[in-house]
């Protein structure tokens, strides 16, 4: 008896083992080190696109983790089901610095955002751009733009691009001639769709750094440029209109959205959202954060607020700063998710927001993401304080309620032990909606830093984390009918470190073994 068990378990474990192979889903990491020649990623972005797709975005740090001033760029990836084949296009660049190269005088691109009409299909990615040198705390308190004849037109200065914004002499005008802010009268200077500087029609050159003998063409964007931009924060959109395959020029949008007296203005990266509004307008959202806070007072007062368009990105509008408790400190970067439908249309939408405390705060708008109420914290979501944290709408349903699901680190005192957690929307009353976190997936033991979720076309969830200082992982989980998640093709971490190669292997089949013994009522 026992003789034709054993032979029997034997063939079973073959028969799971082949069944498991043939099921196996494969998936590919789209920013691994080594892709487009870079060895360090941050800042994951993702989004699943209408008709199926997937689009992923990463900073490309090259041989550094720095933010700006850093020379960093921005690539998108595009997969047809967010599985494999996935699709390269370094959207954001600057060539001051030769690629794998950084020095803190580097123009940069930083911290990207996704979101897609679903009236258009236009792909948005917001992000941050910088003049040489620029970054969150090296920005002047001025837009960096001039009001001429109702235009808002970007200042140029061939003195010192960090200086006194009043005595900047030139400003770009709409036809790309630089004119002179006095009289408006044309200089001989041109300025090309990405910024790139002509003089009398010929393409003005210089020595790129990092590099030897290399010759780039001098950008606005570049203090050794003959013409340079004022040196603050600028927020810029690009748009595909062709599931990213192709990308338009730069739109500088700062002069629409920055307030007078604001020095930094940032993306919160990950992902926007899209909203429809009583009448039927579509509203593009995403969110944005300042360190002005209280004017005169310090950076810590950070506040989050959104920029949105009700016109597919021709114009941007800037939403109302939110207010918040003690204990908060602050809010910063920040994901929204939408919960409900009021009778009169309009949504209610929360916004989950970075914050100096060990809990994850949230405050709701009921006028479509322009105003908030006051933050305070969820006291169901610990996590990680002054870290990124990503939030998503699902499809899916339990219990009739709608299923959000929220990442963040659970470590709270370093950025570390990744989590992903189940909400169950409870809309009964509209004014006070609640969440019930029902489950949570332990991700990642060790370092866990930024992360965004979607929701993949097959209902499964795509999952971008950063599980290094410099490094993303790209993962796939399964949301069960009672929200549960598991790991597609992967290992769910149960102790304070990694698995090794070998333990996974041994895992897997004492886990096989167990379940066949199970299955005979054995155990």
């Amino acid at each position: 008896m026992k003789k034709a068990l054993s032979l029997l378990i034997c063939a079973l474990m073959l028969v799971s083992m082949t069944v498991f192979a043939a099921s196996a889903v494969n998936y590919e990491q789209p920013f691994d080190r080594g892709t487009l020649n870079v060895k360090e990623y941050r800042i994951p972005a993702l989004y699943t696109l209408e008709n199926g797709a997937v689009i992923a975005g990463a900073d490309m740090r090259y041989d550094h983790g720095s933010d700006s001033p850093n020379n960093i760029d921005i690539a998108v990836a595009v997969s047809e089901d967010g599985y494999t084949g996935w699709e390269y296009n370094v959207i954001n660049y600057f060539d001051d610095y030769a690629d794998g190269k950084t020095g803190t005088d580097s123009a940069s691109y930083i911290d990207s955002a996704i979101v897609q009409s679903k009236k258009t299909d236009r792909i948005f990615v917001l992000a941050d751009i910088y003049p040489s040198g620029g970054g969150w705390k090296p920005s002047g308190a001025e837009t960096g733009f001039v009001d001429i004849d109702g235009e808002k037109c970007l200042l140029l200065t061939d003195g010192d691009y960090a200086g006194d914004i009043d005595a900047f002499e030139y400003y770009l005008g709409k036809d790309g001639v630089v004119y002179n802010k006095a009289d408006n009268t044309a200089t001989e200077y041109t300025v090309d769709a990405e910024y790139r500087l002509y003089k009398n029609g010929a393409a003005l050159m210089m020595d790129q750094k990092g590099a030897e003998g290399v010759k780039v063409q001098q950008n606005v964007f570049y203090k050794e440029a003959e013409l340079s931009c004022y040196l603050t924060s600028y927020l810029c959109i690009r748009y595909s209109d062709d599931n990213g395959e192709t990308w338009s020029a730069p739109q500088l949008i700062s002069a629409q959205v920055k307030q007078k007296g604001e020095t930094f203005i940032g993306t919160a990266p990950g992902r926007g959202i899209v909203t429809t509004l009583a009448d039927g307008t579509e509203r593009i959202i995403f969110c944005v954060y300042d360190n002005t806070g209280l004017l005169g007072h310090d950076p810590i007062f950070e506040n989050a607020s959104t920029i949105y368009s009700d016109d597919n990105g021709a114009t941007w509008h800037r939403g109302e700063e939110t207010t918040i408790v003690v204990g908060i400190q602050k809010t910063s970067e920040a994901q929204i998710v939408e919960l409900a439908t009021q009778e009169d249309g309009m949504p209610v939408l929360r916004m989950y927001a970075r914050n100096g405390s060990n809990y994850i705060a949230y405050a709701d708008s009921y006028d479509g993401g322009i105003s908030w109420t006051t933050f305070v914290r969820d006291e169901a979501l610990q996590g990680t304080k002054n870290c990124m944290y990503s939030f998503i709408n699902t499809s899916k349903e339990i219990d009739g309620k709608k299923v959000i699901l929220s990442s963040a680190g659970g470590n709270l005192d370093k950025r570390a032990d990744g989590i992903v957690r189940v909400g169950l929307v409870d809309s009964t009353d509209i004014n006070n909606i609640k969440v019930e976190w029902i489950t949570k997936y332990r991700v990642e033991p060790g370092f866990f830093g930024y992360s965004c979720l979607t929701e993949l076309a097959d209902g499964n969830i795509g999952y971008l984390y950063e599980d290094e200082a410099s490094h993303i992982r790209y993962m796939i989980l399964a949301l069960d009918e009672e929200g549960n998640l598991t790991e597609i093709n992967g290992n769910n971490f149960e102790g304070t470190v990694k698995l090794t190669g070998w333990q996974k292997f041994v895992k897997f089949f004492k886990d096989l073994f167990n379940n066949i013994l199970a299955w005979f009522g054995l155990i």
